[in-house]
This record gives C-alpha cells, sequence and structure tokens, in this order.
C-alpha cells in the first residue's frame, strides 16, 4: 500500500504548476491534449493531410467547406482532389459550383468543359456549363445547353428555371418588346421624337449617370467607397505590411463589382440600356 501511494504521489508531482496538476487530476483536459487537437484542426485547414488520402476523402472536405461557406478552402480540398486524379468529374463539378459561387464564371466555365471532355454524357458537367455560361452573359449558348440537359433528363428542375431565366434574358437584352411597339407608331410620333428638348437631354444624362447606382442598388455605397479608397493614395493602413493584402482585397471586390453591374445591365430591356 506504502509503495502504490508513493507511485501516486509522483504521477500528481509530475506538473510544476500546482493549478495545472489539479486540473489534470480532477479529470480536465491537459493543456498538451488541448494544443495537439489545435495542430491537427490546423493542419486540416492547412491541407496538411498524408498523401495516402484518396481522392474522394478531399472531395468530401470541400463539400462540406461548400456548405459552411468557406469557399476558398473548399476550392483547396477540391483542388486537392484534382492534383491525386485530374480526371475526376465530380471533383470538377464541384470545384465549377465554387467558382460560380465565387463570381469566377471564366474558372467554372474550365471546369465544366474538363469534365465534359472526360464524359460527354456527364449530366451535372452540362448544367454547370449551361450555368458558367448564363452568369457570363453569353444566353444564347447557356439557352442552347439548358435545352440539350433538359432533353437528357426532362425531370430536372435546373435545367427548366434555366431555359425560362435565359429566355427572358435574352428577351429583355434584344428589346423583344419594344420592337413590337415601335411597329405600331405611325411616322409622325417617329419625327416628333427625334426633337429633342434640352430638358430632355438633361433627363437622359441623368438617367445615364444612376444606372450604376440602380443596377447595384444599395451596393452602390459600398462601390463608391472603394473605388475612392483606391484612387486616393493618401489613405494607407496603419501598419504598411497590411497595405497590399488590403489592396489586393479591394480590388477583387471591385472587380467582382463591375463584373455583377456588367451581367445585370445585359440583362435589361434595350430602351433601359
Amino acid at each position: 500500500k506504502k509503495k502504490r501511494r508513493k507511485t501516486a504521489q509522483r504521477q500528481q508531482e509530475i506538473y510544476c504548476d500546482k493549478d495545472r496538476a489539479a486540473a489534470v487530476n480532477l479529470g480536465s483536459k491537459d493543456i498538451k491534449q488541448s494544443l495537439r487537437i489545435k495542430r491537427k484542426q490546423d493542419r486540416s485547414k492547412n491541407l496538411q493531410i498524408p498523401e495516402e488520402a484518396e481522392p474522394s476523402t478531399f472531395l468530401a472536405l470541400g463539400n462540406y467547406g461548400m456548405c459552411r461557406g468557406d469557399l476558398a478552402i473548399a476550392i483547396d480540398f477540391m483542388s486537392k482532389a484534382l492534383e491525386l486524379n485530374p480526371a475526376e468529374k465530380n471533383s470538377l463539378v464541384a470545384r465549377s459550383k465554387c467558382y460560380i459561387l465565387l463570381g469566377q464564371p471564366e474558372n467554372a466555365l474550365k471546369d465544366a468543359e474538363t469534365a465534359l471532355h472526360v464524359d460527354k454524357t456527364f449530366i451535372k458537367a452540362i448544367y454547370q456549363k449551361a450555368e458558367a455560361l448564363y452568369y457570363l452573359g453569353d444566353f444564347e449558348h447557356s439557352l442552347m445547353f439548358y435545352h440539350r440537359g433538359l432533353h437528357i433528363r426532362p425531370d430536372h428542375q435546373g435545367f427548366k428555371l434555366g431555359v425560362q431565366k435565359s429566355q427572358k434574358a435574352i428577351e429583355n437584352a434584344i428589346g423583344a418588346f419594344m420592337l413590337k411597339g415601335s411597329s405600331s407608331k405611325g411616322t409622325s410620333s417617329k419625327h416628333s421624337s427625334n426633337r429633342v428638348s434640352p430638358t430632355s437631354f438633361s433627363g437622359q444624362s441623368r438617367s445615364r449617370s444612376s444606372k450604376p447606382s440602380r443596377l447595384l442598388r444599395e451596393l452602390a455605397a459600398d462601390k463608391d467607397y472603394l473605388d475612392d479608397l483606391i484612387n486616393n493614395p493618401d489613405i494607407k493602413c496603419k501598419f504598411k505590411e497590411s497595405d497590399d493584402t488590403i489592396e489586393k482585397c479591394v480590388k477583387e471586390t471591385v472587380d467582382y463589382l463591375n463584373a455583377r453591374q456588367e451581367f445585370w445591365r445585359q440583362q435589361l430591356p434595350k430602351h433601359l440600356k
């Protein structure tokens, strides 16, 4: 019994800090153990996963990150899966979805086309290509791929909605309703419309200047603020080492808003452009 007590006392005296030793003896987690868990989490975030992992593992982690909204981490996992197997069509389609959510339809189109090179009848790749073309503003070709997918899968709800929104975007871009209205007008109204008063010209200039704000809506104020940050060299970060990262983020955000503005402008009717 005395020997057992001595060993128990020795185990208690391993830790120099009394509070830490008491916490361990009471059953709380050790600091070293919590640090190990944190390191494992950091490794998974930094993609420091053993090379024995299969592409399906990285794809599952990427889909999980995409569901959580961690798109950058999700793309890293999917890219790792494609490094192990470049012909993995599911990983290509999943990364294409992430690129669309990030506002990068060009990269999304590349992944979708690569997946179609692997399998021409892969329905998910056809849908992703149609989506990428739609967000690029190529409504005619997106409509073609939506119809192609709908012919293969008539029950697919995504293709049905894609056909509808592509047709609507094409009608708005061409201005079909305005062409119908203009054909019914007489020649006298045409001559009178050619006479432009100064007040109407000023109204047109005001409407043109307000178009970006109308397209971006509540994001217009944010875009103006970011434009001022880029164009004003006197504004600098408190810490000099953070200037480059902040400037990069601002430029990426402005480019994204410009792309969205152009995309929404293409969907407007012809008389509103």
